[in-house]
Order: structure tokens, then C-alpha cells, then sequence
């Protein structure tokens, strides 16, 4: 929005105006300046005075913090502080997303978490400051030289890049990829999607799901992929042979009998991490006690039985082996 322009079309700002003039001819309609130069920095004065009162009579204080990139490829750090009240309640408060306009160093990095300990007056004489990140390094040596601690890394996101490598597994990521293929032909393709539409309701299968493209930074999402393909793979291969289609699907192949076991199998093996990411998620409830238990239970679970395929074989020893390396902290 321009500058000086109003959220109301000229037409309309100049009808209310003299609605405004009509009703009262002596007041005066509050400018863009007035909110944005007054009414907001006093509102936000009002809020923080009351978070830091929060944050002042809690005993201990932990943040979570984590760096982003927006649309526009501007960097910010997001610092969020975590208290139990007197009242025994837990509350978390957003303090700050400040844009990274230095290189993402640690040190860069600490000298934020510094500025908003001291700003939000989160200093406990005799409590530490817990804080919870990712597993980036450049975390390790902010957090260090912040001199806040314990260092606690986040466990969804351990559980995401050890469930990365497993998909890395060139079986694996050979595998996704031609699903990718599939996937990526129907959304591109409005004619192909026609198709298919019309081979899921033939097959009167109960349901007309689209198929679903992965994303790299999320691995659940690529279980997702895989778990609708299997669910909609006749109408899937019903459409790839459809003669409108074909010739421009030559180089896109269905999956066979070994690739199907193979893709059931990594559903029926990645099922339970999901949910324990999902678990760990919680936004309501502090999480850090499931840590070891849920560790200890996934690493059981990755132990190799004589029953695996050679694919499940070689995904739960990545998996496993990555989990490992990453969090030995307990």
C-alpha cells in the first residue's frame, strides 16, 4: 500500500469523509501517521511493559530461538520465551524477530541472544537459561558464547535430518524420485489431471485424493507423497496407460510389483516417526521429558531383524546411524 493512501478506494475514503464531515464537522479523521507514529509504539510499550512484569515474577526462564529466511530472502532471528507462572500455567511470548543483516555466525548470532536477555531482563541470579535450537553448528557457538545453557537441540528436528539420510539411501532416493516424476506430470499437466479424475471415479475407489509433491526441508512430506500414491496407484497407472495421455507420459513408467513392496514398506517404517514428530510439536505442553524415552524407543525400533527387505535394511541403519552422531547428549 502506498504511503498515503487509504485501505478504501478514492470513491469510497471520499464518501465516508464527508459521512465523517456530515456527522460531525468538527472531528478530525486520524491519519496513517497518527497509528503508525503513535498508536501502535504506545501499544506495543503496553504490551511489552506487561510481558516483562510476566517474565520478572517467573523463577526460571527458557527461549527457544531459530533463523528464517522470507520471500524476499531477508534473514530474521526469532527469540521466544517460555515461563510457568505463579499460577502454575505455562506461557510462551514471542520477544523479537529481528532481521540478520551480518553473516549467520555464531558470534553475529550470540550478540542477538545477549541484546534480548538484557532488554527482556531475563537474567536469574541463581537459575541458567535454558535454550532450545536446531542442530546447526553456528547454534552451538551462539549459545556458548551468549553464556546461556543448558543447550538443549531440537528433537523434531534431529528426528528430521536422521529420517533424511534414511530417504538419501540411493534405493530409497531413486525410488521418490520416480514417484516425483509421476507426481510432478499430473500437477503440471491439466489434461493429465482430467484424466485421472475421471480413471478414480470409473474405479469408484471412494475417494478422488490429489496426488501430493514433496518437499525438500520437510521430510513427512515425502511419506505423505508416497502414502497417496499407493493409495491412488490403480487409478494412477489406469491414467498413464489412457491413450489421450500416453504419448506425452513416455519417459514417466508406473511402479512395479518390487517397487510397491519397497514403497509399503518405507510407509510402514517411517509411520511411527511421524508421529513422534508430531508429538514433539506440541505447542501446549513441554515436551523435553519424551526426549530420551522416544529416542530409546526409536533406536529399538531401528535395530535390523531378519524379516527386512535390503531397502529397509539400509534405511534403518542411516537412520540409525545419523540419530546416533547427532544427539548423544542425554
Amino acid at each position: 500500500m502506498a504511503k498515503n493512501m487509504s485501505p478504501f478506494s478514492t470513491v469510497e475514503n471520499e464518501g465516508f469523509q464527508d459521512m465523517i464531515k456530515t456527522l460531525e464537522p468538527k472531528y478530525t479523521l486520524p491519519s496513517r501517521p497518527h497509528f503508525s507514529q503513535k498508536v501502535m509504539p504506545e501499544l506495543y510499550r503496553q504490551v511489552k511493559a506487561d510481558v516483562v512484569t510476566v517474565l520478572e515474577n517467573a523463577d526460571s526462564v527458557a527461549i527457544t530461538t531459530d533463523g528464517w529466511t522470507s520471500r524476499a530472502t531477508q534473514s530474521y532471528l526469532t527469540i521466544t520465551a517460555h515461563v510457568i507462572t505463579p499460577e502454575w500455567k505455562m506461557a510462551s511470548f514471542v520477544l523479537q524477530t529481528r532481521p540478520l543483516f551480518e553473516t549467520h555466525t555464531g558470534t553475529n548470532i550470540a550478540q542477538v541472544l545477549r541484546e534480548a536477555v538484557a532488554e527482556w531482563k531475563l537474567d536469574r541470579p541463581k537459575h541458567s537459561i535454558a535454550v532450545v535450537t536446531d542442530n546447526a553448528r553456528n547454534m552451538d557457538v551462539a549459545v556458548r558464547e551468549a553464556g546461556l545453557g543448558p543447550h538443549i537441540k531440537c528433537f523434531a528436528h534431529t528426528l528430521n535430518l536422521a529420517t533424511q539420510a534414511g530417504l538419501a539411501v540411493p534405493r530409497v532416493s531413486c525410488l521418490l524420485g520416480r514417484i516425483r516424476r509421476i507426481v510432478a506430470f499430473f500437477h503440471r499437466s491439466p489434461s493429465a489431471t482430467a484424466v485421472l479424475t475421471s480413471k478414480q471415479k470409473a474405479l469408484d475407489q471412494g475417494n478422488q485424493h490429489k496426488l501430493i509433491m514433496d518437499v525438500t526441508t520437510r521430510w513427512n512430506s515425502s511419506l505423505d507423497m508416497v502414502e497417496r500414491y499407493l493409495e491412488q496407484q490403480v487409478a494412477v497407472a489406469a491414467a498413464l496407460l489412457s491413450a489421450d495421455i500416453r504419448r506425452n507420459a513416455r519417459e514417466i513408467n508406473t511402479l512395479d510389483n518390487s517397487d510397491i513392496r519397497d514403497a509399503e514398506d518405507i510407509v510402514k517404517l517411517l509411520k511411527p516417526l511421524k508421529t513422534a514428530t508430531t508429538v514433539l510439536s506440541d505447542e501446549h505442553n513441554p515436551t523435553v521429558s519424551l526426549i530420551v524415552p522416544l529416542k530409546y524407543m526409536i533406536e529399538q525400533s531401528m535395530e535390523s531383524n531378519e524379516e527386512d527387505s535390503v531397502t529397509v535394511t539400509a534405511m534403518k541403519a542411516a537412520i540409525l546411524s545419523n540419530l546416533s552422531d547427532r544427539y548423544t547428549r542425554e
